[in-house]
């Protein structure tokens, strides 16, 4: 009987121990983000108050409560800073894709992926107004552009993957492309004042598309 109940406690110790383990890990992950996102946002403000020219590290550092070398950190450079976190993929996700899900048709997969990506953290207004704003800017544009290059390159390799459906690395740029402009659309309908959440409206947005293009 106590050799039974030491095991018990052992297995309990074990469990209660990884589960906080876990619970650290998700708390540091979730502060990293949201520290992440408020420099953005910080970057963003300032970029389109002053221009991308008209602050200093230090002068974001200060507005997002943050060291300077906490901020580089985060973040090489203004226009890295602007940008934000680079665009993650749940990995589940992009599996599922890759492997002809979840619904085996290419058009409506690129939507269930998108709305994946959208899923994670829905902008606020503020920030959607911003990134209406700033990504008129020539040099902001060129760097999300390489961004998206290097997304290409995930996207195609994932859909070759799927196997019924050829594509080229300029195939896969195409779709991102279009992609950003159902985004873009579904962006300004929300600063218009619908209050449908982005992820809806993309699906709306896209869905008008591929009855255009059907």
């Amino acid at each position: 009987m106590n050799v039974l109940h030491f095991g018990i406690r052992s297995a309990n110790l074990h469990f209660v121990s990884t589960s906080a383990e876990n619970g650290a890990a998700d708390h540091r992950a979730s502060k990293r983000e949201e520290t992440a996102r408020r420099i953005m946002v910080s970057a963003q403000r300032l970029a389109s108050e002053h221009g991308l020219d008209g602050f200093t590290m230090d002068e974001l550092a200060a507005a997002s409560g943050v060291s300077r070398r906490t901020l580089f950190n985060y973040y090489p450079s203004k226009v890295d800073a602007c940008l934000g976190p680079p665009i993650e993929v749940p990995a589940s996700a992009m599996e599922a894709f890759a492997s002809g899900g979840p619904t085996g048709d290419l058009g409506a997969d690129l939507e269930h992926l998108a709305r994946e990506v959208l899923g994670i953290e829905e902008p606020t207004r503020e920030e959607m107004v911003l990134h209406r704003q700033l990504f008129q800017n020539p040099r902001l544009v060129e760097a999300l552009h390489d961004r998206f290059a290097e997304l290409a390159v995930d996207l195609e390799g994932a859909v070759r993957a799927r196997g019924g459906e050829q594509i080229d690395q300029e195939g896969a740029l195409l779709l991102i492309r279009v992609l950003l402009v159902v985004f873009d659309t579904a962006i300004d309908a929300s600063i218009a004042g619908d209050d449908t959440p982005l992820s809806d409206l993309f699906s709306r947005h896209f869905g008008n598309l591929r009855r255009l293009l059907a």
